[in-house]
């Protein structure tokens, strides 16, 4: 059975049992022997007991534990690489609202796990066998100034003068994605800061930026920044505009590639960006390579060619230079310095194409007929040329995702609409 989507294992939170969170630990164990493990979490409700029972199995099977509390995702990701552990567990369902969690995991490199180790738990999961090993130790840290610390090394900003609005989505960077901010120079609106969990991404954040683009509106802030609930997204608004992840990389790789620092010329997106993406990336000698959906797609074509900068419209963006997976605080702090030195508005020539997203509604088996109908792929398959057309599972949420683009924005309507009834009729 399969149980790590896009992005870790998530579910609604009563999927989280103890029997579940104990294969999910014995599959985690399974995977070396004598390991340390960094683990952190968001604040959701529910990450408390998930970090509970995780714990219990994990040491009862000689995995040594480092808890973190409360961290962004990329936080954790860097600590794990930092404290020289074996692998990183963060607790988190990301962009999704607070009656869902999640479990991702990172190498010991700071990187998402890869396909091959996750279907290697995923046959501990479902062939769960005890074995015997000596009681492992839980130890906590708080390394948030370690990567606050590493940051502003890394990337030596000057915010002096800025004034600058996060939203933080009542989620992990609510601590220290403000102090982080304040220590580079810049005077700091904070909205949507509470950490007890209830409202994570409710009606703010990445997913729901009319909340800071109204924010905005009411504020003498300059430019303002709304992340996830894990931090591993950012969205930016600037000038009344808002910046999904392949503007934010765009304006980024154009001054890159004038500064001769962007590998290859080439920013990594997904088969997802808007073709007025791809078009502007022609324009400006930068080539526009498509991964798969998912930040961890991306990252490993990145790797595989070295290229320095990929993401997804969605918000995750990666700058490999400082970080080797999407990052919304590291994304935001250099996108702040940028707009100080250059504009963002004046960098930003993306046009894009009339575009229409849409989704099916379903459960597993649903998807699992979607996945196995050869009439719905020789139809997608034959969908004519003047659409460029994304249907596929998501990897985070029990749906059919449908992207249709288009020179003419009823046409897109009007296309969707027909894929949407045409599948609707073949696996409902």
């Amino acid at each position: 059975m399969k149980h790590f989507g896009t992005d870790g294992i998530r579910a609604l939170n009563e999927c989280f049992t103890q029997s579940y969170l104990q294969k999910i630990a014995l599959g985690i164990a399974s995977i070396g022997k004598d390991m340390t493990v960094a683990m952190g979490r968001d604040t959701r409700v529910s990450g408390r007991y998930i970090e509970s029972q995780l714990l219990e199995t994990l040491t009862k099977y000689g995995v040594n534990v480092i808890t973190l509390g409360i961290v962004p995702s990329p936080t954790l990701a860097y600590l794990t690489s930092f404290l020289r552990c074996d692998y990183g567990i963060m607790l988190s369902a990301s962009h999704n609202p607070p009656e869902y969690n999640g479990i991702k995991l990172f190498t010991s490199q700071g990187e998402k796990i890869s396909q091959e180790l996750e279907k290697k738990i995923e046959s501990v999961i479902d062939n769960p066998v005890p074995f015997v090993a000596k009681q492992g130790k839980v130890t906590s840290y708080s390394g948030s100034d370690h990567y606050i610390g590493y940051l502003l090394e890394k990337i030596n900003p000057d915010l002096s003068g800025v004034k600058v609005m996060l939203d933080t989505a009542n989620g992990a960077t609510s601590i220290i994605a403000p102090r982080l901010f304040s220590m580079a120079g810049a005077s700091v609106i904070h909205i949507n800061g509470e950490t007890d969990g209830i409202n994570i991404n409710k009606d703010c954040g990445a997913t729901a930026t009319d909340c800071l683009m109204k924010a905005m509106e009411e504020s003498d802030a300059d430019i303002g920044f709304s992340f996830d609930g894990d931090g591993d997204r950012v969205k930016c608004v600037y000038k009344r505009k808002l910046y999904d992840g392949d503007h934010i990389m765009y304006v980024h790789c154009k001054v890159l590639k004038e500064k001769n620092k962007l590998k290859d010329n080439v920013m990594v997106s997904t088969v997802m960006s808007n073709l007025g993406t791809e078009r502007a990336c022609q324009r400006s000698g930068i080539r526009l390579v498509r991964a798969k959906v998912g930040d961890k797609n991306v990252y490993y074509e990145m790797k595989k060619h070295g290229y320095n900068v990929g993401g997804e419209e969605s918000g995750h963006v990666i700058f490999s230079d400082y970080i080797k997976t999407g990052d919304g605080m590291v994304t935001a702090l250099l996108t702040a310095c940028l707009n100080k030195e250059i504009s963002i508005d004046l960098l930003d020539d993306i046009v894009e194409f009339p575009s229409v997203s849409d989704q099916i509604r379903c459960n597993k088996e649903n998807i699992q007929r979607f996945n196995g109908n050869k009439e719905i792929k020789e139809y997608l398959e034959n969908i004519d040329n003047n659409y460029r057309i994304v249907v596929r599972p998501s990897g985070t949420e029990p749906m059919v995702r449908i992207l249709v683009e288009s020179e003419n924005l009823l046409d897109a309507q009007n296309k969707a609409n027909e894929i949407k009834e045409f599948i609707k009729e073949r696996i409902l």
